[in-house]
């Protein structure tokens, strides 16, 4: 063996443990990005006003009684009181409450500003009666079939959940495809 071929394998056996071992030494010099105590706020925040939503869905569907509605919904209401009163605190605010506050006037107190979100985010177009488009027999809005000829009356968007007809290439609500 000449001196040219044990070079060429010495420098061959760095390259490939330099490889193998490269990730673990980065590995090690990274350390887990926990979120701040800001995104835990906003995200806690996003979980009390979904939870705000799923329950006064729940109770318009009759799913919840009366008597269990108020206490969870004043429970809820009063942990999002809370939280934005927190993130008031750090003077943190969302993109979306920035967008938010330009178009309208700043809510009286926090409880207002958690009823407007909840009701922003259930706001859609009602539409009491629509009529069949290919037999114009009329049937009530939560009809997904025609009750005259069975052709199907709406599907959701994928986007904003809006009924659409099967024959819209674009959403009225959103414009999404």
């Amino acid at each position: 063996m000449d001196i040219g071929s044990l070079l060429l394998g010495f420098a061959l056996l760095v390259g490939v443990a330099f490889f193998v071992v490269r990730p673990l030494i980065e590995k090690q010099g990274l350390k887990e990005k926990r979120p701040g105590a800001v995104e835990a706020l906003v995200t806690q925040r996003d979980m009390l006003l979904n939870a705000l939503r799923d329950l006064d869905f729940d109770h318009a569907t009759g799913k919840i009684a009366d008597e269990d509605y108020a206490p969870q919904r004043a429970r809820l209401a009063a942990e999002g009181a809370a939280v934005l009163k927190q993130l008031d605190v750090m003077r943190v605010t969302s993109r979306a409450q920035d967008k938010a506050l330009r178009h309208r006037q700043a809510p009286a107190s926090m409880d207002d500003a958690i009823e407007a979100a909840v009701a922003a985010r259930r706001r859609s177009p009602v539409v009491e009666s629509i009529v069949c488009h290919q037999c114009g027999a009329s049937a009530q809005a939560a009809d997904k079939f025609c009750p005259r000829c069975g052709v199907v009356l709406s599907t959701p968007c994928p986007e904003c959940c809006r009924a659409c007809r099967p024959d819209d290439r674009f959403c009225a609500g959103c414009g999404a495809k």
